[in-house]
């Protein structure tokens, strides 16, 4: 088995994609794991240094894929290899497969773990086959000492209902071709980073109020408004998302209308669970859509932008 040198492939729970593998940026790529992940290669990961590997057996069987992380990808303004991991986890989110979690790390390819059962099984089979007895027969069945830990395993989270599940060739050229803009935008503003992590942990929330709050503080983050706020958010996020006319009043409506529910969210005020759900829905798929076109424009918004937007 070769050194890792760094790099880490992380386990990804249920997420498909369209092709055996996709690019995601420069050194970091999903893939398709060879075999199917069974309890009893978590536990021989676990004999190797997996302490926490049982936590993983109710997941595995959806666990099909991985995301490959290379060391000497990483590149400054930015974040080590197993961040970049991270940043192409939140920008499936972004793009609406938001049913999918990074489980676990290790320092050599999930696929080294999963079918090694299948594979030794098959080792003393043609063993035994060719009149080697087991007792006789010692290969070097153990795998490679393990590197690595849990990641986000959440085993109660929101999922959208129309999240994607299966991810297409497109978006993981949209991925590619916007990663490193993604990657920088993160590293280097405040407010993209403090919005983009509130579009990631909002679905870990313990209840849709909680994760109503949390969704408002990440678009508040994207504006950095502190007076006048419902009036001034909502004009300019009609503004960036839709042309003028009807769709752009809409918007505007819809999002004072959002604003109204997480203030009675926050302050405790007696909801619906159904008006709660929509409006956490909608805030995310506003939220999403800021962020999307922060990446688009390659900077955090500016004052000239929303000017732009409302009046031209």
């Amino acid at each position: 088995m070769e050194e890792s040198y760094g790099n880490w492939y992380i386990l990804i729970w249920n997420l498909d994609i369209e092709e055996p593998i996709f690019q995601l940026a420069p050194g970091v790529s999903i893939k398709h794991l060879d075999y199917d992940l069974s309890v009893f290669d978590l536990a021989a990961a676990g004999a190797v240094g997996f302490r926490e590997w049982a936590m993983l057996e109710p997941f595995a069987k959806n666990c099909v894929c991985e995301i490959e992380t290379a060391q000497d990808s990483a590149i400054k303004p930015g974040y080590d290899s197993l961040n970049r991991a991270w940043l192409a986890t939140a920008l499936l989110k972004l793009k609406g497969y938001n049913a999918h979690l990074p489980l676990a790390c290790s320092s050599y390819s999930w696929d080294v773990v999963a079918g090694h059962q299948e594979r030794l099984r098959q080792i003393y089979k043609e063993a035994k086959e060719k009149g080697i007895e087991p007792d006789d027969y010692s290969p070097k069945r153990d795998l490679p000492p393990f590197k690595g830990n849990l990641l986000e395993l959440h085993t109660k989270f929101i999922i959208p209902y129309n999240t994607k599940k299966q991810l297409t060739k497109e978006d993981a050229s949209w991925i590619r071709d916007n990663y490193n803009t993604f990657n920088t935008l993160a590293a280097e503003s405040e407010s993209f980073r403090l919005a983009l992590t509130t579009a990631v942990d909002w679905q870990y929330s313990s209840n849709p109020r909680v994760a109503i709050a949390q969704l408002w503080s990440g678009i508040e983050a994207v504006f950095s408004i502190s007076s006048e706020l419902v009036y001034r958010i909502s004009l300019r996020i009609a503004s960036l998302l839709e042309p003028r006319g009807v769709a752009r009043q809409a918007r505007f409506a819809q999002v004072r209308k959002l604003y109204g529910v997480r203030s009675k969210a926050v302050h405790g005020e007696e909801l619906s669970d159904v008006r709660l759900t929509k409006a956490m829905l909608e805030s995310f798929d506003i939220l999403s859509k800021l962020l999307l076109l922060n990446v688009e424009k390659g900077r955090p918004f500016t004052q000239e932008d929303f000017e732009e937007a409302i009046f031209y």
